[in-house]
């Protein structure tokens, strides 16, 4: 019997079009192969180059920073570290047995050196897993003892060896903490050629952290100070595990150096001054506002930030705020000079103006009364027996008459409510009230008390002692408002002059140099005068002409504190040197102010070695100390 054959028809097209997608996929296998071996090798040539070659950043040395008596201030030294190459001491099999060995010598070497390891499982992987390529550092800051343990493993362990790292240094801690500021470390941003070509994969960072300054002259300078990065290439294999440097290295270019107009041992005195108080003292050049003492206090040590949590978390005492800068006071009666020279500007009083017979209150119409500081009143007085005895009741009547539009233009002319220009980070402006502000904040029009409460320096106004400072040595100097700065000039790491700070003056008080002379005059007698309320300031190395001041502020419902102020120049026949001094909680400006000024010229100016400190200057700026 004859056996039926079944015929399927679909089977020859199914066949064909198999063979057809085969076909097909054949020719776009070898259409890609071409694409990337004829079109595409140069760019995939280049990408592979990229992962094989990577650059290392070489930090280099911060500028040094120099008082204007050559003292170092602050420079940068040498630690030695021990650190673990894990790439150089991965072991056979798992990553466990890397982990497990590299444990095993860190526990070793502790014992050698005679300290703990501090580096634990975790802290291990993580590194591994986050930057292979990147030195591990297990022991810190070497002594010389332990150095020389290490130094008698011979030969070292493969993948472990010292390095050196940069830190600042403060030669003198303590001193001009809040002027120099402290730096910290970050880490430097990849170069761009190592991220592009990759979007958001994993890149080995191969960068080692980079110094920087974090306040102060250490952060307002730091393009100065920083100096530039040399680089060096490595070769890396696709894990990111370097092989080999690649050709000669760019050597790091060091920072340029800071030369301050600071003086050192005016700065220390400075601080004797205010040991154990709550304020801050200024001291500026007349002629050129150079900046020759900021001291503020509390202070800290720069050389021993351990416990910054501790200071940043301290809202009572503030040690970090820089309150020459940033502090912001009421004047009190420092500024009863420039309030007179309104007045005798405006003719609203004159060298011959009829004396105000002071009974210690000013009343007004609607019966309301400011009190003088002396409750019986000052009797019969004129401009420089007002200045001499700070006298409210002149004041308020000479305010009045001037006015508060002409009080305001020579206070905006003394530089209050305004940028001092200072190259210093966080320096307050103050404040300085208008007619517009009292129309916004009161809901009412600026009266006739907010004026008189203006002209003994109460009531909306606020400076900061660098300001006060600038104001009184524009009154020294015949009316010029110099700009303030602190650093003179700038050199490179072998001494030269790369730039120098030349003085301006860009405000000028608008008086008559008569008129400053009897304001001075009436200065001089707070110090010499038989009322003069700065007697206390008076001392045997150098003549002052001054003002006290004494201001009452609310610190908390049912708290009242008095600020108190000493402002001042010296020698006062011949002006130098101008000054601010401001403490809180004091009692008045002439018993608490006045005596901490003698005492700072005394620390500066007089021959006892315990009071300030010799220090040495360095040989030259380029050499250290």
């Amino acid at each position: 019997m004859a056996r039926k054959t079944c015929h399927n028809p679909g089977f020859p097209a199914r066949l064909g079009l198999t063979g057809l997608f085969m076909a097909g996929a054949m020719l776009f296998l070898i259409w890609r192969l071409w694409q990337l071996q004829m079109t595409q090798s140069y760019a995939l040539s280049e990408s592979v180059q990229r992962q094989c070659i990577r650059s290392i950043r070489l930090e280099p040395v911060r500028g040094r920073i120099f008082a204007a008596d050559n003292v170092v201030l602050a420079d940068s030294r040498a630690v030695f570290d021990l650190a673990f190459h894990p790439a150089e001491m991965r072991q056979p099999g798992p990553r466990l047995n890397t982990l497990n060995y590299i444990l095993k010598e860190a526990d070793a070497l502790a014992l050698r050196v005679g300290r703990p390891s501090l580096l634990t499982f975790d802290q291990l992987k993580r590194h591994i897993s986050q930057s292979p390529a990147r030195e591990l550092v297990v022991f810190q800051n070497l002594t010389p003892k332990e150095m020389a343990c290490l130094s008698e493993i011979m030969p070292p362990p493969r993948g472990i060896e010292i390095t050196a790292r940069i830190l600042r240094r403060y030669p003198h801690p303590g001193l001009a903490s809040h002027v120099l500021g402290f730096t910290g470390r970050r880490q430097p941003e990849p170069d761009l050629p190592e991220t592009a070509e990759f979007g958001s994969a994993p890149i080995p960072a191969y960068t080692l952290p980079e110094l920087i300054g974090r306040d102060g002259l250490e952060k307002i300078y730091e393009s100065e100070l920083a100096g530039h990065a040399g680089r060096k290439l490595v070769m890396v294999n696709n894990r990111g595990y370097i092989h080999s440097e690649v050709g000669d290295p760019v050597p790091p270019v060091n920072g340029n150096d800071l030369i301050l107009t600071l003086d050192s041992r005016a700065q220390a005195a400075a601080e004797l001054a205010l040991a154990g108080r709550t304020g801050a003292l200024v001291m500026v050049d007349v002629h050129t506002g150079g900046i020759l003492a900021m001291a503020s206090s509390p202070t800290y040590d720069l050389s021993d930030l351990s416990h910054y949590g501790e200071l940043a978390a301290d809202r009572v005492n503030k040690p970090l705020l820089n309150r020459a800068l940033s502090g912001r006071y009421q004047p009190g009666s420092i500024l009863k000079p420039l309030i007179a020279l309104a007045a005798l500007q405006s003719g609203a009083v004159s060298a011959d103006s009829p004396v105000v017979d002071c009974h210690g209150a000013h009343l007004f119409s609607n019966n309301s009364a400011i009190r003088c500081w002396r409750t019986g009143g000052h009797g019969p007085v004129a401009l420089e027996a007002a200045l001499e005895r700070s006298c409210n009741s002149y004041f308020i009547e000479a305010g009045l008459k001037t006015g508060f539009d002409a009080q305001l233009q020579m206070l905006r002319a003394a530089g209050l409510g305004a940028d001092t220009g200072v190259d210093m980070p966080g320096a307050d402006t103050g404040f300085l009230p208008s007619r517009e502000w009292a129309q916004k904040e009161w809901k009412r029009p600026w009266m006739a008390i907010d004026t008189a409460f203006l002209s003994i320096g109460q009531g909306p106004i606020s400076l900061t002692p660098l300001q006060a400072a600038i104001f009184t040595a524009a009154i020294a100097n015949g009316g010029s408002v110099f700009r303030p700065h602190i650093v003179q000039s700038t050199r490179d790491a072998d001494g030269n002059l790369c730039r120098s700070a030349a003085p301006a003056a860009p405000r000028r008080l608008p008086v008559m140099q008569s008129q400053l002379e009897l304001v001075r005059r009436g200065m001089r007698d707070v110090i010499t005068g038989a009322d003069g309320t700065g007697k206390a300031a008076h001392n045997e190395f150098m003549s002052l002409a001054g003002k006290t001041g004494t201001a009452e502020v609310d610190v908390r419902p049912g708290e009242r504190i008095k600020n108190t102020w000493f402002i001042g120049y010296a020698p006062a026949d011949q002006p130098r040197y101008a000054l601010a001094l401001i403490i809180e909680r004091g009692e008045s400006g002439g018993h608490t102010a006045a005596p901490l000024v003698r005492r700072f010229f005394t620390a500066w100016l007089g021959k006892n070695p315990d009071a300030v400190p010799a220090f040495t200057p360095a040989a030259d700026p380029a050499a250290g100390d």
